[in-house]
């Protein structure tokens, strides 16, 4: 009955992988479904019954699912059910140790690291939010520390390790169920008619019936159990009609701005008076076109504001207006409309 987590030893030197994962199509729905090649019957059985009740399933099995694929498939979300291995970055569980973050699930070239509740694919990258839908469910089945487990060897702490390893994902109110039970019996719970969470919990083989708190949070999870919740017990998973279509430009738009931090950023260069003109120049000195914005001009209470043009990265454009006073400040962007690069360089005085 009892499935045996499958065990990631992290070596900080050297990656070598060896997961099978599927291409990301360009345009399905949003029931994200994510194995390794050890799981894959068990998560393609269950994609199977998903569809048959109409639901489209973006999946991701084989090769080719790269870190920044899966990434950019949990964008707009409804659901996440990954089947797969965890990862962290030191320290020995299998004899039973005591776990410290930060944990991550697995990708085929690279981890998706937990940081807080924030997200880091690889070892330095910028820290994100996963882009799922608020309060979603997500499902990780045989995932090691998810519910306290290396293999079948209990860590020391498990608690404190599932809230660490929830983080990541509970910082958009997401619903996190983890377990080591085979079949995902959960899914077939909500697809057979339960009505949340907490009903689902009923059905299932292990009933979660324990509770502890670690820093403020309800960690659901028995004495030494293989299941573990962290969430609303009355949240659902979504129906057929609520899942939307995923969108692989808006993704792909969202990941270079959050996750490559790929974004414009725009400084005054120039601000001085010639005669009873103001004469000043923004630039964009990011690395992502910006969009159109004002720019206020101001001394005191009196103030000019500037409609100011959308810039290409690197380029610059000049501004001339009648101003009263010979000092004054500038701030381009100034009802901080642009999503930047650095929000604290918009302001020039003269």
């Amino acid at each position: 009955m009892f499935k045996k987590q499958k065990f990631l030893g992290l070596v900080i030197m050297v990656i070598s992988f060896t997961f099978i994962f599927a291409h990301l199509p360009t345009s399905e729905a949003h029931i994200l479904i994510i194995a390794d090649s050890n799981n894959y019957n068990e998560a393609k059985t269950i994609s199977y019954s998903l569809k048959s009740r109409g639901y489209p399933v973006l999946e991701l099995y084989k090769e080719n699912a790269t870190a920044k694929k899966i990434v950019k498939g949990m964008y707009n979300a409804d659901a996440i059910i990954y089947a797969g291995h965890g990862g962290y970055q030191s320290g020995n569980y299998v004899t039973g140790g005591t776990a410290k973050p930060p944990f991550a699930l697995v990708g085929y070239d690279t981890f998706i690291w937990g940081i807080g509740d924030k997200m880091r694919i690889g070892w330095s990258g910028n820290l994100f939010k996963p882009p799922v839908k608020k309060y979603i469910p997500v499902i990780l089945l045989h995932t090691c520390l998810s519910t306290g487990y290396v293999g079948s060897t209990e860590v020391r702490n498990p608690t404190e390790t599932i809230y660490y390893f929830s983080r990541m994902f509970r910082g958009t109110g997401a619903n996190y169920y983890a377990t080591a039970w085979n079949g995902g019996e959960i899914i077939y719970d909500f697809l057979n008619g339960a009505t949340s969470f907490a009903n689902a919990n009923q059905k299932n083989y292990e009933v979660i019936k324990k509770s502890t708190t670690y820093n403020g949070t309800y960690i659901w999870r028995n004495d030494h159990g293989h299941s573990a919740f962290v969430g609303n017990w009355s949240a659902k998973f979504p129906s057929v009609s609520q899942t939307t279509k995923y969108n692989d430009s808006a993704a792909e738009s969202w990941y270079k701005t959050y996750v490559l931090n790929i974004k414009p950023d725009l400084v005054v260069t120039n601000a001085y008076k010639s005669g009873n003109y103001l004469c000043i120049t923004i630039k964009n000195q990011g690395k992502a076109t910006s969009g159109a914005c004002y720019t206020r001009a101001y001394y005191g209470s009196y103030c000019k504001d500037i409609y100011t043009y959308g810039l290409a990265p690197g380029t610059s454009k000049s501004y001339a207006v009648s101003f009263t006073y010979a000092h004054g400040t500038v701030k381009t962007d100034y009802q901080s409309k642009i999503l930047e690069l650095s929000e604290s360089n918009n302001i020039k005085t003269f």
